[in-house]
């Protein structure tokens, strides 16, 4: 390669040795007999070339030429030269850093003394602000591109990943070639999605947590699991690794990781500037300007303090657990998996499930809970099975909980199921519930049913923020729990923050794509972004894992999509299909009286709509409420004086929707 550069440039460059090599190219050290000055070449790898259009690369690379900053290494020269089997390859010069990469000082050192890591970030944050002032993105940001030399940091490799992007995107991902690196790379790049500045300011953010920690936010044994860990789990805290971390860098750098580009900072001088403040930076809402009230962060000390509570129990109670035969712990988790699924078939299989575990183990306290935790389910969904009255579901529940807890009252299953039925029992009343859900946490706080149970009962109760900080325990909790997500999804789409919300749901759906909850909510929040192309599709999925009532619900989302869709023909027709349903369920379902309702709004029919939520009782039920304040597609009704009289008031210190 070396004589072949020598052949091509030799009346401009003398090329003396190879400097490495990486995933994209070669990088020799060369000498300009123009300008006396020493140059590095990259040269890209002929699996790379043979996958773009080259002469369209080159014109990309040209464009970021012209960036002019003290700490962006300057794009000198460019052009190509013959390479193996015919293929050409493309090769562009930089000036030369005499120095070292980060990522070599990293290798060394592992962790930065925090004022170097600062130093640093707030170089390339200058350098980055300077290029997305010229419209311009890096998309791959990583130690390897940042070169340390003369106490200052040069950001290398501007527009490449784009160039990539641009030449050659669909071949080289297609031949499995990455475009960017996995543990820096933000979620909607890891997910292509549109990218702008944001990314960037993600992807320093990787690169400072990696500075002050020893280790990036997100690692893996594979790119797939890197990529899904970012989106599913939220970046782990510093100062309990590193105490020495101010807490106003912790707090910036968390901000600047977050999953939604929305809630980073806007720009990467705000970034900067959050770093030496001396008082933790405010989260944006959904107009990115609303600061982090006291509410919030006492619900954070409470959260704290029952973690503690919890940690302490946990710990004290863990060499008790008696073992399980494998037949009966196997019976259980298909149990699980049944219940997980929310469809009639799901629910079936999992009592079936859970009374062969406590029948070969009664003394099996979580199978007791699950088994009354697929009851009460059967009781909210309305599913039907032969020779059993829905009173008596319910009644069975309670039996099975009641079991759960005399087996075994320091179980926190067993009372997240006795907050879940005691809320049907009285759905007006979240009394039990709350006081249920304490002990559950005490004595487990890393459980996720609990966190998410306590924060639908906050969202019951009207206090939104408290209810999204508890989901996002949940999630942090369990990453993989798929209700968790899905609900943490339905509290940014009531807060009518619909970009939050979708990345939510698309996470559930990713971890499961047979969730029935995520498909639904998609749909839903599909349809208030305006995709009623993406709406109308989720709903469709929705209703072919659908039976029984739950295919009902699939046609009334449909339905709405297709009246907001402007197709009321379409509408009224999958509305006569689901009214043809309907006159199997007496009363109306809950979920049921408020998708047709919601339907018939949308089709600008109140007449209709409100004698679909007059068919639900008893119209207290905290989560009816729920719906009526929140969810979007009320909207159009919110000026009926018959919509306004079911709505119960809430008390003025509520926070709700």
């Amino acid at each position: 390669m070396r004589d072949r550069l020598n052949a091509i440039l030799t009346d401009r460059y003398i090329v003396e040795r190879e400097l490495g090599r990486g995933g994209m190219a070669s990088v020799w050290l060369a000498r300009d007999l123009r300008h006396q000055r020493s140059v590095a070449i990259k040269v890209l790898h002929a699996e790379l070339a043979g996958a773009i259009g080259v002469d369209r690369f080159i014109r990309e690379i040209r464009l970021t030429a012209g960036l002019q900053h003290p700490n962006i290494i300057p794009v000198l020269d460019s052009g190509v030269l013959p390479g193996p089997n015919g293929v050409t390859l493309p090769w562009y010069a930089m000036a030369y850093v005499a120095g070292e990469s980060l990522r070599a000082r990293l290798d060394r050192d592992r962790q930065l003394p925090i004022e170097d890591a600062l130093r640093i970030t707030e170089e390339v944050a200058a350098a980055l602000h300077a290029a997305h002032g010229e419209g311009i993105v890096h998309r791959d940001i990583k130690p390897e591109n940042l070169l340390l030399a003369g106490g200052h940091v040069f950001v290398a490799d501007f527009g490449i990943a784009k160039a990539l992007l641009d030449t050659g995107g669909a071949r080289l991902t297609s031949t499995g070639v990455a475009i960017g690196t996995p543990v820096y790379m933000s979620p909607e790049q890891a997910t292509a999605a549109a990218v702008d500045a944001r990314s960037d300011q993600y992807s320093l953010a990787c690169v400072l947590y990696e500075m002050l920690v020893g280790e990036p936010p997100f690692t893996g044994p594979t790119a797939q699991a890197i990529v899904a860990r970012r989106l599913t789990e939220p970046a782990r805290a510093i100062r309990p690794v590193r105490s020495a971390v101010p807490a106003a860098v912790e707090a910036a750098l968390l901000q600047a990781l977050e999953r939604i580009p929305a809630d980073r900072f806007p720009d990467l001088s705000a970034f900067a500037g959050a770093l030496r403040s001396t008082l933790p930076p405010s989260r944006p809402s959904r107009d990115g300007r609303t600061k982090l009230g006291l509410r919030a962060l006492g619900a954070m000390a409470l959260f704290a303090a029952i973690a503690l509570t919890g940690w302490v129990i946990l710990h004290r109670r863990s060499a008790a657990q008696p073992s399980r035969a494998p037949e009966v712990l196997a019976l259980y988790q298909r149990g699980m998996q049944g219940y997980d699924q929310r469809t009639p078939e799901g629910i079936s299989d999992a009592i079936q499930a859970f009374a062969a575990a406590v029948q070969r183990d009664s003394t099996y306290a979580a199978a007791w809970a699950g088994l009354a935790k697929a009851y009460d389910r059967a009781y909210e969904r309305r599913f039907v099975f032969p020779g059993v009255a829905r009173d008596s579901v319910l009644h069975l529940a309670v039996a099975a909980v009641d079991r759960a807890l005399g087996e075994d009252r320091g179980n926190a299953d067993a009372w997240v199921t006795q907050a879940m039925v005691s809320r049907d029992l009285d759905p007006t009343d979240l009394a039990p519930a709350f006081r249920s859900l304490r002990q559950a946490l005490a004595l487990d706080s890393s459980s996720a049913p609990a966190w998410h149970f306590l924060a639908l009962s906050l969202a019951e109760s009207g206090d939104m923020d408290q209810a999204l900080a508890a989901w996002r325990h949940s999630v942090s909790a369990d990453p993989s729990y798929t209700q968790g997500l899905a609900f943490l999804a339905l509290g940014h789409y009531w807060h009518r923050q619909y970009d939050s919300a979708m990345r939510w749901a698309d996470s559930a759906v990713a971890l499961n794509p047979n969730y029935l909850l995520g498909r639904s909510t998609t749909g839903y929040i599909a349809l208030e972004q305006g995709n009623f192309v993406r709406g109308a599709a989720a709903f469709e999925a929705a209703r072919r894992l659908s039976t029984d009532v739950e295919v009902l619900n699939s046609l009334a989302g449909s339905a709405l999509v297709a009246a907001r869709a402007g197709s009321p023909r379409e509408a009224r027709d999958l509305l006569r299909r689901a009214e043809s349903l309907a006159v199997a369920y007496s009363p109306a379902p809950l979920h049921t009286a408020v998708y047709m309702a919601q339907a018939y709004a949308a089709l600008a029919d109140p007449n209709h709509a409100v004698a679909w939520l007059q068919r639900y009782t008893p119209v207290a039920d905290l989560h009816f409420q729920l719906h009526l304040r929140c969810d979007p597609p009320f909207d159009a009704l919110k000026d009926d004086p018959r919509f306004r009289s079911l709505v119960v008031s809430r008390p003025a210190s509520s926070r709700g929707c």
